[in-house]
């Protein structure tokens, strides 16, 4: 049941965000996450 709650919590942030944001807070974790790999090397 926490994995149904996790699920549905992600899954309304990005309806949020794509509808509202234009995606703005995605596609910055995205790149955040893309930097944090090129840090480490990998």
């Amino acid at each position: 049941m926490r994995y149904v709650i996790g699920i549905c919590i992600v899954t309304g942030f990005l309806i949020w965000d794509g509808a509202y944001n234009e995606g703005r807070y995605v596609s910055y974790a995205v790149f955040e996450l893309k930097r944090l790999t090129a840090m480490v090397g990998a």
